[in-house]
Formats: structure tokens, sequence, C-alpha cells
């Protein structure tokens, strides 16, 4: 589990590579706890075949986009599975919307092998 805080409105790094190498399923849970339900984070989760993990979300480098953004509006939570077989690495980015972006964004991972 973990938290993000910050102050941009960019893309930025939300669950830090991950080496799956060794599992089989990853499930996430995204929460956003701002309150105004028109406040959405857009969150991606990535995926890389590379032997060490890079930049996270750096397309010139070998990370793909797993599946579609995820929106999570306020007050909210998302639940996302992916298998892993055959991926070396996985990470997730949020972009916040700029009027919350200062606000705890909550992760959960469960993985499973």
């Amino acid at each position: 589990t973990g938290t993000y805080t910050g102050s941009s409105t960019s893309q930025v790094e939300f669950i830090a590579p991950v080496d799956v190498r060794h599992e089989d399923r990853l499930s996430f849970q995204f929460i956003n706890n701002d309150t105004t339900g028109t406040n959405k984070d857009v969150i991606k989760v990535w995926g890389r075949l590379a032997t060490t993990s890079g930049t996270l979300g750096a397309t010139n480098e070998g990370w793909t986009q797993i599946g579609d953004d995820i929106e999570v509006s306020g007050s909210t939570s998302s639940l996302k599975a992916i298998s892993t077989t055959g991926l070396y690495w996985c990470g997730v980015t949020i972009n916040p919307t700029d009027t919350h972006a200062s606000l705890t964004h909550q992760w959960a991972m469960l993985r499973q092998a």
C-alpha cells in the first residue's frame, strides 16, 4: 500500500516499477480522496519486457501502457487486475486534476504468484 501527495498536475510516478518476473497477476486498488466528484485522477498501468526498470512510462525505453486510462472520480475507487505472464516490470503513473493535486491519493497492490 502507499500514498501520493504532491502539487503536480502532470503525469508522475504513483507506484514505482515492480519486478514481476515471478508473479502471475497483479491486482490494484486506486482511491481518490477528493470530496468533489468531478475531480478525476487519470491513472495508467505500464509494463516493460526489458531486464532493467528504466524510466517508468518512457515509451522510448519500451514501457507500454496496459489497457485504457483509468479515471477515478472524487470519493470513489477503482480496481484493476492484470496478468503479468511474460512481463519483467510493471508500474503505475497518476495525473491528478489541477484542483486537487495536493490531496492524498491512495493505492493498494496484491501480488499473486
